[in-house]
């Protein structure tokens, strides 16, 4: 994900995989061009690679209209494209969610949060969180030119700070069990424990009237 292009008026932000589409069909071209037609059973690599190709192009535009303050996105993926706008007055931070994935570390998608909930601005999980929290930086000082560059993002004992933002918004949309099974599977640690770490996260932002109460 990043900036395509920023002015005074306009900031817009892409996150696209379609470059992965285009390498995979250019590969299956040219196996293609290299095998005789009395070798049909060869057409599988090829065949496979374009399938790859496919089913991983991706992509996603946020455009931050300054003028008449909205933020217009479109996206599309395999077999589902989605739009739509939400004005700047509408969106309360821009959080980095965090996704493990086991041993092989931890991914990271920038979403807006919004009283409706949630916005993913891609709908992968790729990329380091420095890269994210800068260009959170950089959206919200475009969008909440006012709000302090650090905040909100709030840290909570004994949860990890690259994943503090992820609790965070999962809390806020009520996903408490998506919570406890980010940090389970983070940490290492027992379900009792997350639980515990998750009900003091949940408390603290409650307290902080970020949590309407039941």
């Amino acid at each position: 994900m990043h900036v395509v292009r920023q002015s005074p008026t306009e900031l817009v932000v892409k996150d696209s995989s379609v470059w992965m589409t285009i390498l995979f069909a250019t590969i299956a071209v040219a196996l293609v061009a290299g095998i005789g037609v009395s070798q049909p059973v060869r057409l599988l690599a090829p065949a496979l690679f374009l399938l790859f190709g496919t089913i991983t192009a991706r992509a996603t535009t946020f455009t931050f209209d300054g003028m008449q303050r909205t933020v217009r996105w479109s996206g599309f993926k395999p077999f589902k494209s989605q739009s739509g706008a939400i004005l700047f007055d509408e969106i309360d931070d821009v959080t980095v969610e965090a996704s493990s994935m086991g041993n092989s570390g931890t991914t990271y998608r920038l979403s807006l949060l919004t009283k409706q909930g949630a916005i993913p601005m891609a709908f992968a999980y790729s990329g380091s969180r420095d890269g994210y929290a800068a260009l959170r930086r950089q959206i919200l000082a475009f969008v909440k030119p006012g709000l302090s560059p650090s905040a909100p993002e709030s840290t909570f004992a004994g949860i990890p700070d690259d994943l503090a933002s992820s609790i965070r918004s999962l809390l806020i949309q009520g996903r408490t069990i998506d919570a406890i099974t980010l940090l389970r599977t983070r940490e290492r640690i027992g379900l009792v424990e997350a639980k515990k770490r998750i009900d003091a996260a949940e408390a603290a932002i409650k307290s902080a009237n970020q949590i309407p109460q039941p």
